[in-house]
């Protein structure tokens, strides 16, 4: 697999953020690429995730809601379409541009038909990554800019995730209901605690 961070230039990723819209620092896409690092970080040493999905994770969690303009109730599609039709992606190689779309479509409930074309290995990269970013988008989902994520631990059986929130019950009901594919992949479960 490639990084995809040897493929953007300063031009690219400039270009990005203005069509994109991603120039704001406290955006919702800059907090959850935060809460998925903050994810992916206490995992990548016990699943050997890598720098490279690492950067994966990163491009899919900054690009995840650009469908949102063309339609906010299947924004996720419209994301994974953009990314995998749209000329402005052509720089970056495949399969990690399919990858990148179906992370970054598969958000919220599907990962799309894409998916069958790639390896198993690379599947088997995407489900996780997908599972990372669906927790990172359900821990902001009340686009609380106050809401904090204090502490990453991994334990035997399950992720906790502490986080200081006066709507920690929005964001721990939240989390439940994006956990299922979490939970397959990697065999533990979310626990939100209170800070």
């Amino acid at each position: 697999m490639k990084c995809l961070d040897d493929f953007i230039t300063d031009d690219i990723r400039q270009r990005m953020e203005h069509r994109f819209f991603l120039r704001d620092s406290m955006s919702h896409e800059q907090r959850v690429i935060r809460y998925a690092s903050m994810i992916f970080t206490v995992l990548s040493q016990p699943y050997d995730l890598g720098n490279k999905k690492c950067s994966l994770l990163y491009h899919a969690a900054l690009l995840h809601d650009i469908g949102y303009e063309i339609s906010p109730r299947k924004h996720d599609a419209h994301t994974r379409h953009i990314i995998l039709k749209d000329s402005f992606f052509d720089f970056w190689p495949q399969p990690e541009r399919t990858m990148l779309a179906l992370i970054a479509g598969g958000h919220r409930k599907k990962l799309g038909p894409e998916l069958e074309t790639l390896t198993p290995s690379n599947q088997h990269t995407v489900k996780q990554l997908a599972a990372i970013l669906r927790i990172a988008d359900a821990i902001d989902y009340p686009r609380d800019e106050r809401l904090a994520v204090c502490e990453t631990t991994l334990l035997q059986h399950h992720l906790n995730l502490t986080i200081h929130s006066s709507v920690i019950d929005q964001v721990a009901a939240r989390v439940a209901k994006k956990a299922a594919l979490f939970e397959a992949v990697f065999q533990i479960s979310v626990v939100i605690s209170k800070a």
